[in-house]
């Protein structure tokens, strides 16, 4: 199935080689329900960190693996080569510890990740960026690197001496170093003007190198305090190394924990870039991937397929080219892909969990089938047929094939009637006429075809289901121009039988193709319906944001009276309160007075606010069913229904309904009936409604909870509450995953997350509406 040039392809997508490295080692299938569960949860929240772009960023981290097989094999390692273990244990715990904070799976997955910050300081402390030993790796050494610049500072002044009184007698200016040791380069023929040993000569032989007397003491210890700092930088290294030897096996876990981390961004990321899904496989039969397509096929070739079975069994059929292998491998790659926790390569997908996958699968399709052929596919045949069980998936290509086509028939009904009695999922294509009638006959298994223009002779690599195909062989001889005299006798060399057969199934062919002419006419209408609804969701959303609470003009004026009385009274006890120690009584009974009085009319504007809003009331009476009314935000609509307390009213130019009380709204005069005839979705807003802002769904299926959560979102947004909490408990995450899955889904739902550990971690979601 190509598989690992598929792991090779999403391995791509990871940030370092540590990505990489784990697609070639450690995908798998899993064969623990509850541990692909999980696996499949985690690669969700990648993936959900993917769509938001909150990936954190691996590039750049230190490649250590090479550095520590070197250490497990005990060979030398260099200063820039411990640095780099170094500043991947620092760059890996900054890592580690970002991804153990998004939620309570990750935490746990990550735990056993050490952070070995003392090792990380040790090598830190003595080596430099660039791999250099610093002069305080260790006390001793930063002592006798003190030395070795003191004697040269010695040395140097020493050489200064000598050059200036014998510069005539030098070739050279500066000093020169051989043999390990400082010397002059002086002229052959001036050998004797300084004392000292002769250490080398030039190749020409013009100079000498000599060792002064005056700095021979100096050489020698020089010599020994560069002995004593090689010393020392051993024993620090062999330190290091024993260190790095101790704690191996936690480095490369820490190493395995990382390459996860990468892995499972290279998954997220090419499940947004191509729009796949991860699904969680379940326990029952049912399959259902909606437009698959094949991992290796470039986008714009492709040609998604759509495959439903609830059933044992199906068997695709139809001519040669026509796309039947390539998608008996999307759909196998389509199990594997999702019980080893990738993405799959669909819009949606449903496949029930298994345990082992079977294939018997030739790619040689041009090549004539021959005994050693036939033979190699009997005993791969022979070993599925004696391994498969209920939890097996076999995928078996070319059924039949290879030999006699009667033999050939017998036997591959056999194979299958025998592959159904052990219970695996059976995928098969065929040619043979038999296996065709024998997919219709069987109630077991579904046929299925490829579809192919014959107009054209060209392949549609459409997968039809519910029809086997015709092989046109015929047909397509006579469209290639084989000669009329051949292309009539080989009709009818067709028994009457078998040719009827080949006309039933190019009917029903047919008839499929204008079914799914129709099916897309449907699907378009269906996206312009989901536009509009999207349209009106968005006006919706504009009409929430109105201030509710707009008043008449009389109203509006009466409300500002109250709230200047209201501001006056406050400031005449205010001033009461500052004065209270130098006015007399008199000023103070003046002011309480003045107050009385502004209560006073205070309550008359109360009165007054409150008698304009019973008279409004008292109109409810008046308002009927198709009357033309306007709200007190100044909408106009169309009176929809009357009850004691609500009256609903459907805004003109849309189908959203809100429920208003009695006060709220007042007609409108002389304004004509408008009706619409247009297809309504229907909004219910209750505007004095008390709404909790948490929600208990622990116990309900997914099929249960999502209408309870509807509700609940459109309490929370008719009450303006912008923020709730789901409670769904932990459990098996099935009840989790589906609510999220509804949630990503819904245009209502502006963000949500998993909740605070203290809040219910991952056994509970809050939503932002």
């Amino acid at each position: 199935m190509e598989i690992e040039k598929i792991l090779n392809l999403i391995s791509t997508y990871s940030h370092t080689d540590y990505g990489k490295a784990y697609f070639l080692k450690n995908v798998k299938m899993y064969k623990d329900l509850t541990e692909l569960d999980r696996e499949v949860n985690i690669s969700r929240v990648f993936f959900d960190m993917a769509i938001k772009g909150t990936l954190k960023d691996l590039y750049g981290l230190s490649y250590i693996p090479s550095i520590m097989k070197k250490i497990s094999n005990k060979e030398s390692v260099e200063g820039k080569e411990f640095r780099k273990i170094g500043e991947f244990l620092e760059d890996g715990y900054a890592i580690q510890k970002h991804y153990s904070g998004i939620n309570d799976l990750l935490t746990d997955k990550l735990s056993d990740y050490k952070p070995l910050l003392e090792l990380k300081d040790q090598i830190f402390k003595v080596f430099t960026p660039e791999g250099e030993i610093k002069d305080n790796a260790s006390i001793e050494l930063k002592r006798i690197r003190n030395g070795i610049d003191t004697v040269k500072r010695q040395l140097n002044i020493e050489f200064n001496k000598i050059k200036s009184k014998y510069i005539k007698y030098l070739s050279l200016d500066q000093p020169v170093e051989r043999n390990g040791r400082l010397c002059i380069a002086l002229k052959s023929e001036n050998r004797n003007v300084i004392k000292g040993i002769t250490v080398g000569r030039s190749d020409s032989g013009a100079t000498l190198f000599v060792e002064p007397d005056t700095i021979i003491e100096l050489n020698e210890k020089l010599t020994d305090l560069f002995s004593q700092e090689k010393n020392e930088i051993n024993r620090i290294l062999s330190n290091l190394t024993f260190e790095l030897q101790k704690n191996k096996f936690k480095i490369e876990k820490n190493i395995e924990i990382i390459e996860y981390i990468d892995a499972n961004i290279a998954k997220a990321r090419y499940a947004k870039d191509m729009n796949a899904v991860f699904t969680q496989p379940h326990t029952t039969k049912k399959i259902l991937l909606k437009e698959l397509k094949h991992p290796l096929i470039p986008k714009e070739k492709i040609v998604p397929i759509d495959v439903e079975l609830d059933r044992n069994g199906m068997i695709i059929t139809g001519p040669n080219t026509g796309g039947k292998t390539v998608s008996l491998k999307s759909i196998g790659l389509a199990f594997f892909m999702a019980h080893s926790g990738l993405p799959v390569l669909a819009l949606k997908a449903e496949v029930p969990f298994i345990e082992e996958i079977y294939t018997d699968i030739g790619d040689q399709q041009d090549i004539s089938q021959n005994l050693s052929t036939f033979s190699a596919h009997l005993l791969n045949l022979k070993n599925i047929l004696e391994n498969v069980n209920e939890k097996s998936l076999v995928l078996i290509d070319e059924l039949g094939t290879g030999t006699d086509p009667i033999e050939g028939a017998a036997l591959s009904k056999a194979i299958l009637k025998y592959l159904l009695m052990k219970g695996p999922i059976i995928f098969a294509t065929s040619h043979l006429s038999e296996i065709k009638t024998f997919s219709l006959e069987e109630e077991k298994l579904l046929a299925a075809s490829m579809s192919f223009d014959i107009e054209t002779l060209k392949p549609t690599y459409k997968l039809m289901v519910g029809v086997p195909g015709a092989s046109h062989a015929i047909e397509i001889a006579e469209r290639l121009g084989i000669d009329p005299q051949i292309v009539e006798e080989s009709k009818i060399n067709l028994n009457e039988e078998f040719s009827q057969s080949e006309k039933i199934l190019s009917r029903l062919t047919s008839i499929h193709n204008e079914y799914e002419e129709s099916l897309e006419r449907i699907k378009k209408k269906e996206k312009e319906i989901d536009k509009m609804k999207k349209e009106y969701e968005e006006k919706l959303q504009k009409l929430k944001k109105k201030e509710i609470e707009s008043l008449e003009p009389e109203l509006y004026q009466l409300k500002e009276q109250i709230k200047n009385m209201r501001n006056q009274i406050q400031t005449i006890l205010k001033e009461i309160k500052q004065k209270k120690d130098q006015i007399d009584l008199q000023e103070i009974s003046k002011k309480l007075k003045e107050s009385e009085n502004m209560a006073s009319q205070l309550e008359e504007m109360r009165k007054t606010l409150s008698q304009n809003q019973k008279g409004r009331k008292i109109e409810k009476s008046k308002i009927k069913v198709g009357m033309k009314v306007k709200t007190s935000n100044n909408i106009e609509g169309t009176v929809k229904r009357v009850t004691n307390s609500k009256i609903t009213v459907q805004i003109d130019g849309s189908p959203i309904e809100i429920t208003y009380n009695p006060t709220e709204i007042e007609p409108v005069i002389n304004t004509d009936k408008e009706k619409n005839e247009e297809k309504r979705i229907y909004v219910k807003i209750d505007q004095k409604k008390s709404v909790k802002s948490e929600l208990d769904i622990r116990g309900y299926s997914v099929n249960e909870a999502i209408p309870e959560i509807e509700k609940f979102i459109s309490d929370l947004i008719s009450s303006g509450i912008k923020e709730g909490r789901i409670i769904h408990g932990k459990g098996t995450g099935k009840l989790a995953m589906g609510i999220w899955d509804y949630l990503r889904k819904s245009s209502l739902i502006k963000d949500f997350k998993i909740a605070r550990s203290e809040e219910g971690g991952t056994g509970a979601t809050v939503i932002e509406v």
